[in-house]
């Protein structure tokens, strides 16, 4: 097969037939004729498929027939040999269109090396840079090829066959039936079945079966003498037979084949002419086309991965649910799977982060149309918004997290800067529900990486500052009462800066059916042991984990509960009488604090009580009320 040059076009281009007129609808190009009439019935073969209409779709104008290209990048080869690269429109200044394909190409490579679904462990980034004018396809085949050949240097695996033999002794098992049809004359010979630890296993010949077929499809005489030379190291080892039936088997294979995984899934798309879609056919080689939208979700979350990994950054998060109930049962409904949500290691961090929630959407917005709102899709923002409803009213009983919300955009030609944040409502008068929409700029690579780098630190700083105001050096003092009764002035609030949750104790089933019944949780004042004093009396928590002793004094019976900050009150000795406190044996003091609680919040995180204490240089055996500022 002569080689031929790729033909390259961009996402939602136009390629039409060079026999017919052109049909300028915008970015163009042309196909020998039985080249276009290959594609144009593969696409037919495959419309009506899943997502095929976002792959490529037929259309005639003016009697000119012509492909569309859609939401997926990869590349096609069809039945003569000529390669089709779908590469994704990246903006770049400039109209140098070699330099521009050369930089998609390189940007797709990249994407495709942090493409969760296909796990390609040898999509090295120091490769990428001598490949970035090679066709995509062969690049695919090379690769393939590199993992093939660091498998031979691991050792090939070897599995335990039955095998049946007519020998000249006795091994295994004798079949009775064919001994006596076989060797009714010779009585040298031995119908057996046996086990056989050998290298002929399906996972082998899968890979000896693609090897076969990447020889016949590469158009690179590179990588069609690296499959010659492979199929010499696999010379003992037969093709398949019937492909789908090892492929099925391999497929299913245990932990100890884990590292056959990323072969035997490759393998698949080359022998049965897919690509990372449902597409196949008689009227192509090979196919292997990718979602545009997945690949940018996985590449983002991979860049979050390595540019923030001071924090827990999670990818497709599965936490909650739109609908937590429905009917009768505690299953929930309409399961929330933000593409990344990112969460601090450790209270401390909580100060500049709390939680931030991140959706990519690989559609291309406008900054100079606010009256059609940048061409933001409405869906988006009610998606946004659930995600904030949901991780503010879940289960942390951290102070009130508002969570950080972020839409990230590829960077074009009319989307270049943030827009300002979409407030969805204050939810509190210092800082609402906010999202940033921030365009991604994949052009903007850097040296080593400096200008994802770069993006990913001012994401993050935008989303936790989305009006860009300089963060304070330090929060303000906390404000010290000479006494108790300080505490019920109207005008007092505790700086919505600091975050507070009070770890209590209740010593007996009693005293907590008592904080139950009244929503109320005590802390004695005054001058006696345990009693709050000081800096203390001022503290207003948002939060209260309450608990007991178990087995071995180990903390038990945790609860957790939300607390009404503006309800705080002090009651004497004869209010605590009037409520039914049950005093035990130490009596009811002079003094309490009460704080007023809301909803118990039952499935919470867990809290290690003993490690708070030690942090705060309290003793196992106090039991003084606890606050724990983050």
């Amino acid at each position: 097969m002569a080689k031929k040059k790729p033909v390259v076009i961009h996402e939602f281009g136009i390629i039409s037939n060079e026999k017919k007129p052109t049909v300028n609808l915008g970015e163009e190009a042309q196909l020998p004729e039985k080249t276009f009439e290959n594609l144009w019935n593969f696409i037919l073969e495959n419309k009506g498929g899943d997502d095929a209409d976002e792959v490529m779709s037929v259309h005639v104008k003016g009697g000119r027939p012509y492909i569309k290209t859609g939401r997926y990048v990869g590349t096609v080869q069809t039945k003569d040999g000529q390669v089709i690269e779908i590469l994704p429109k990246i903006y770049k200044s400039g109209d140098r269109a070699e330099e521009d394909i050369a930089l998609c190409r390189r940007v797709f490579l990249r994407m495709l090396s942090c493409f969760q679904q296909s796990q390609t462990k040898t999509f090295q980034d120091a490769s990428l840079s001598t490949k970035e004018n090679f066709p995509i396809l062969e690049v695919y085949i090379s690769r393939y090829l590199s993992e093939v050949e660091r498998l031979l240097m691991d050792g090939l695996k070897k599995n335990y066959f039955q095998v049946e033999e007519n020998q000249k002794f006795l091994k295994g098992k004798l079949l009775i039936s064919r001994q006596i049809s076989r060797n009714c004359a010779d009585k040298t010979r031995f119908a057996v079945r046996y086990s056989k630890y050998i290298e002929n296993i399906p996972q082998n010949r899968i890979i000896v079966s693609t090897l076969y077929k990447l020889s016949k499809t590469s158009q690179s005489a590179v990588n069609v003498n690296r499959c010659y030379s492979l199929l010499a190291a696999f010379s003992d080892i037969p093709p398949s037979t019937n492909v789908e039936a090892d492929l099925l088997f391999s497929l299913r294979s245990n932990r100890l084949f884990s590292n056959y995984e990323n072969l035997l899934h490759w393998s698949s798309q080359f022998l049965l002419n897919k690509g990372f879609t449902t597409f196949s056919g008689n009227h192509v080689n090979q196919s292997l086309l990718f979602s545009a939208e997945k690949l940018f979700e996985s590449f983002i979350a991979h860049l979050f991965k390595k540019y923030a990994n001071q924090y827990v950054v999670s990818s497709q998060h599965s936490k909650y649910f739109l609908v937590d109930k429905y009917g009768d049962t505690s299953h929930g409904k309409f399961r929330l799977r933000p593409d990344i949500v990112i969460e601090s290691k450790n209270m401390g961090n909580f100060a500049d982060y709390e939680i931030i929630i991140l959706d990519t959407k690989w559609k291309n917005l406008d900054s100079s149309a606010p009256d059609k709102n940048y061409l933001i899709d409405i869906k988006d923002m009610y998606q946004l918004y659930a995600y904030g409803q949901k991780y503010h009213l879940g289960d942390s009983y951290f102070l009130d997290i508002i969570p950080k919300l972020v839409l990230i955009y590829p960077y074009t030609e009319k989307f270049q800067t943030e827009l300002k944040p979409f407030v969805y409502e204050e939810i509190k008068a210092k800082y609402g529900l906010k999202l940033v929409v921030y365009p991604f700029n994949l052009a903007d690579e850097g040296k080593h990486g400096e200008g994802y780098k770069r993006q990913i630190g001012e994401i993050m700083r935008l989303a936790s500052n989305p009006e860009k105001a300089p963060l304070p050096d330090k929060k303000k003092g906390i404000q010290v009462f000479e006494n108790e009764s300080e505490i019920l002035n109207e005008d007092y609030k505790i700086n919505s800066d600091d975050k507070y949750m009070l770890i209590g104790y209740y010593r007996t089933e009693a005293h907590l059916n008592w904080i139950l019944q009244n929503k109320l949780y005590n802390v004695r004042l005054g001058e006696r042991h345990g009693a709050l004093k000081g800096i203390d009396l001022q503290i207003i928590p948002s939060r209260l984990v309450l608990y007991t002793n178990g087995k071995n004094e180990e903390p038990a019976g945790i609860h957790v509960f939300t607390v009404n900050q503006s309800e705080v009150l002090v009651a004497d000795k004869q209010k605590m009488e009037s409520l039914g406190y049950p005093a035990g044996n130490s009596g009811i003091g002079d003094a309490y604090k009460l704080f007023s609680l809301g909803m118990e919040i039952k499935d919470h995180k867990k809290l290690d009580i003993r490690k708070l204490k030690q942090q705060s240089g309290r003793s196992e055996k106090s039991y003084k009320p606890l606050f724990v500022k983050y």
